[in-house]
């Protein structure tokens, strides 16, 4: 066999099974997402501690999101993925042990799912920056579409299957997330990929190199307005995911755990879907004209506009068809701003980058979504939301005069 022809072999092998690993452990992540947030508000119906719940993981992400790239720079990218997602499960799986204590139960919980969050600290930034490892450079657009449509698509089923289990097991649905994190790590560890020897580090090592990667993105010409922009236009993603179950279990479900949990489910489910009818039919067939800058603004502006509809739906079918609207105007903003990232930016510094961008999308994620939690217990949900895709709208009408940001082909 040409050796050109054995590499492009080993690469879509390579990419198989990066996309198999993906699509298991991306099943599981609705199961801890749904029984979590269904226990604590079993436990407190409290709208504050559930939004908590659900994005437990921007604390470790905040805090430690800018040394994760760091690691996952110096360990390698796909050991660094394989040793994250076995933490991840032995985490996952400690936390029904957690909730079952007779005090500190919840503090326990989001304890350990802080703890499976910090690894996810480390794997994020480490996934994003295989990527270009695994495809040719033409491709990368479309890879990371193929790639963010499969995670949805994976999430449809996990999704329902989830609201299924947590209203008939409870708890223990938080067994099957663990083991998918299981079986994603044995796969990763089967990409053959050119890794040289995991480097040590030393605290001061970390520091440095996250500084690097945070001065690098400073100083781009494309990154830094972008990043800028990204994190106002993003402020209403805390909003809408942290308060999306209070939402349900209040409004739609008449705070029944269980039908709650269900339409839960069903809630990311349509969001996976719109993200899927977005990724095939539009990325892929309709784009072709449309730069990546005009492609994240009308992203934004989309987004923002659905809030606005969920904010007034009048039933839950109603609700289900903005969220899968909701799904598809993420697709695009999401997948040209990771194009954009991945093309300027050098292979070495990939993870350090993305993990500064994880970083400070984070910093701002969670006051947003510590206030609206606190607010959604004395002020309706809706008005909440809706103001969240007002300011959204705002901001990007405001970034199409910016050029840095629009004008990126």
């Amino acid at each position: 066999m040409r050796p050109e022809l054995a590499t492009a072999v080993s690469n879509r092998s390579n990419l198989a099974l990066f996309l198999l690993a993906q699509v298991i452990s991306r099943f599981g992540d609705p199961i801890t997402l749904i029984a979590l947030a269904a226990a604590v508000f079993r436990l407190t119906g409290s709208a504050l501690l559930t939004s908590t719940a659900v994005l437990v993981a921007t604390v470790p992400q905040a805090s430690v999101g800018f040394f994760g790239g760091a690691i996952a720079d110096a360990v390698g990218h796909r050991r660094a993925m394989v040793l994250s997602d076995v933490a991840r499960a032995l985490f996952v799986a400690i936390i029904p042990a957690a909730l079952s204590m007779p005090e500190y139960s919840l503090a326990a919980a989001f304890a350990l799912a802080a703890l499976a969050g910090l690894c996810g600290a480390i794997f994020n930034p480490a996934r994003v920056a295989i990527v270009p490892t695994l495809a040719p450079k033409a491709q990368l657009s479309a890879v990371n579409s193929l790639i963010h449509g499969t995670d949805r698509a994976v999430e449809i089923a996990g999704a329902v299957t989830a609201g299924i289990l947590v209203a008939s097991v409870g708890d223990a649905a938080f067994y099957i997330d663990a083991a998918t994190f299981g079986a994603s790590a044995l796969i990763l560890s089967r990409i053959a990929v050119s890794e040289g020897p995991a480097r040590s580090v030393s605290a001061s090592d970390l520091w440095s190199d996250a500084r690097f990667g945070l001065e690098f993105l400073r100083r781009s010409r494309v990154l830094f307005p972008n990043t800028v922009v990204s994190v106002m236009a993003q402020l209403s993603l805390p909003v809408a995911n942290g308060l999306l179950p209070v939402l349900i279990f209040r409004r739609f479900s008449g705070f029944d755990t269980a039908l709650g949990a269900q339409r839960f489910g069903l809630a990311e489910a349509a969001l996976a879907a719109g993200a899927i009818a977005m990724g095939a039919l539009l990325l892929r067939r309709f784009t072709g004209g449309i730069s990546k800058g005009h492609l994240v603004l009308i992203g934004w502006a989309m987004y923002g506009a659905l809030l606005l509809g969920i904010a007034v739906a009048p039933t839950f079918e109603v609700l289900l068809l903005m969220l899968a609207l909701l799904g598809a105007a993420n697709v695009l903003f999401f997948v040209p701003n990771v194009t954009i990232s991945q093309e300027a930016t050098p292979a070495s510094l990939r993870a350090r980058v993305f993990g500064a961008r994880m970083s400070l999308m984070s910093l701002s994620w969670l006051p947003t979504m510590l206030l609206a939690g606190a607010l959604a217990d004395h002020v309706d949900v809706s008005l909440l939301i809706g103001v969240a895709g007002a300011f959204t709208i705002v901001v990007a009408l405001v970034a199409t005069q910016i050029r840095a940001v629009a004008d990126v082909p």
